[in-house]
């Protein structure tokens, strides 16, 4: 639902015949009761998370503010997520700290969304944070299972809403598969893993990115300087890149070297080295083609025969 009448889609690339093609249109797009602030609803959820509100059409403009109906105790959050549909990692979200009474609670985005559908879903909720929904027609509410893997529908309208400026009267649809000259709408992000122990012979957790994107370069800093070996037990180094929760890319020492034994070398997409100082350190840094529309996860392996700290970092182009 709209301030304004919805507009004319059945025209999309000429826009409305109702209103100026060349203005913009301003709107507070919404789908509920009509709540306002200080109303007691009648139902709502407890510290429910992955659910969410899917827009379909008509949201390409500036998005000045997310508003969430809910009570808080001015100290609590929570936390909303926005992307184009359910289906693609975040591109972006705001925490709410919801005051001690019923209230549509704002929080300022002013940013342009360049995308004519939006889904927003909560993601985190402290235990005071309160929030509504009923289950009236039309339905527009969706859940998670799976920690936004995957959504499914639900007989539900969460009480989110969006205010929207500079929005277009339409737009050229889009369906199918086309031939495109991919516009540069990124963004640039690092995500910084802390120090984690990492037991010889064992795959383990480094980082997780969250979004959609584009891997530009990973680095890995292992807290030893074990020399590459061949054989049975061999001490190997490696990297594996997991995107939206399924195996990717693997990459090591051998495949940076071409060599079993080597403790420096390259190839085309990374460097694998090894530093024999007070601070004796095994690095690796790669660019592999890799994109995501989830979650990029990093996994770490090594088996110089002890456990050993293990940092790292990801440089990524975010869809923005």
């Amino acid at each position: 639902m709209s301030t304004k009448d919805h507009p004319d889609w059945w025209r999309p690339v000429g826009g409305s015949n109702a209103q100026d093609s060349t203005l913009e249109r301003r709107s507070l797009i919404w789908n509920d009761d009509g709540i306002e602030d200080g109303t007691v609803p009648a139902v709502f959820f407890t510290q429910a998370t992955n659910r969410g509100k899917f827009f379909t059409r008509g949201c390409r403009g500036m998005m000045e503010q997310i508003q969430l109906y809910c009570i808080g105790d001015g100290v609590d959050t929570i936390t909303l997520r926005y992307s184009p549909h359910p289906c693609i990692g975040p591109l972006g979200e705001v925490v709410i700290t919801p005051a001690a009474a019923w209230a549509w609670q704002p929080f300022d985005v002013e940013q342009m969304w360049n995308y004519d559908s939006l889904f927003i879903w909560v993601h985190e909720c402290e235990a005071a944070v309160v929030w509504t929904y009923d289950a009236t027609l039309p339905y527009d509410g969706h859940r998670s299972l799976d920690a936004g893997a995957t959504w499914e529908d639900t007989g539900t309208r969460p009480f989110i809403r969006a205010v929207m400026t500079g929005e277009t009267p339409g737009d050229v649809p889009v369906s199918g598969i086309i031939n495109n000259i991919p516009i540069p709408s990124v963004a640039g992000a690092v995500e910084a893993g802390d120090l984690v122990n990492v037991p010889h012979g064992v795959d383990t957790d480094i980082l997780t990115m969250h979004g959609a994107g584009t891997l530009t370069e990973l680095y890995m800093m292992f807290h030893t300087s074990v020399a590459p070996t061949e054989g049975l037990l061999a001490v190997v180094y490696r990297i594996d890149l997991y995107a939206d929760g399924g195996f990717c890319f693997r990459i090591g020492n051998r495949e940076l070297t071409q060599s079993q034994t080597l403790r420096v070398g390259r190839n085309t997409i990374g460097e694998f080295w090894q530093t024999f100082t007070a601070y004796d350190r095994t690095f690796i840094r790669i660019r592999p083609p890799v994109e995501f529309r989830r979650s990029l996860r990093v996994v770490a392996y090594q088996s110089s025969g002890a456990a050993t700290n293990v940092a790292g970092g990801v440089f990524a182009n975010m869809k923005s």
